[in-house]
């Protein structure tokens, strides 16, 4: 029996999210190599070793900013919203905080997060699984989300589960953004034949 459950998120677990430990340590990050010239113009990554891995522990804590962002998306009817909770202890270990853009008729994963000792337990393949069929479920065409360069075991991760490098955005954080090695990578999961 698995160590931990995956429920609907309640109001009472938002303020519950800031015990997640949901930070990362990676010894390689992806760099940005620019590619040609104006319309001609691409870029590609190359996972690169660090002389000294990096570590985001408090970089992805949930803050009360960001609680109050989550428990807005709670209260429409347009989210999928979920904790991983350990059994043993009731301790929530992870979250889940989906919506659908009607706009572009797409989920919008805003946070899949795991504290690090809920890691490797199949947690975050069953709420991927979850986001799937709820998007296939409400006829979406596709589910798109946003990570880092630097945070490669996520990139990862979503390449195992299926999902496409989309498109790279080099200021969407600052303008610096290429020589602090933080660019946002956009992913894509296909829910229907292009």
């Amino acid at each position: 029996m698995p160590p931990y459950s995956i429920r609907p998120m309640l109001p009472e677990d938002i303020e519950l999210l800031a015990d997640i430990r949901p930070g990362f340590i990676t010894d390689t990050i992806l760099k940005i190599e620019r590619l040609g010239q104006g319309l001609e113009q691409g870029w590609r990554l190359v996972e690169t070793k660090l002389a000294t891995p990096y570590e985001k522990g408090a970089g992805y804590d949930f803050t009360p900013e960001e609680r109050q962002n989550i428990a807005e998306r709670l209260a429409q009817n347009n989210t999928l919203m979920e904790v991983a909770v350990e059994k043993n202890t009731g301790k929530i270990v992870g979250v889940l905080d989906v919506e659908e853009e009607l706009w572009r008729n797409t989920v919008w994963i805003w946070n899949i997060m795991l504290d690090v000792d809920a890691r490797g337990q199949g947690i975050g393949r069953e709420m991927i699984q979850h986001t799937i069929s709820w998007g296939r479920r409400r006829g979406l065409r596709a589910i798109l989300l946003e990570t880092q360069t630097n945070n490669v075991p996520a990139c990862k991760f979503y390449l195992r589960m299926g999902f496409q490098l989309a498109g790279i955005n080099t200021a969407f954080y600052t303008n610096q953004d290429m020589e602090r090695d933080e660019i946002a990578l956009f992913w894509v999961f296909p829910l229907r034949p292009r």
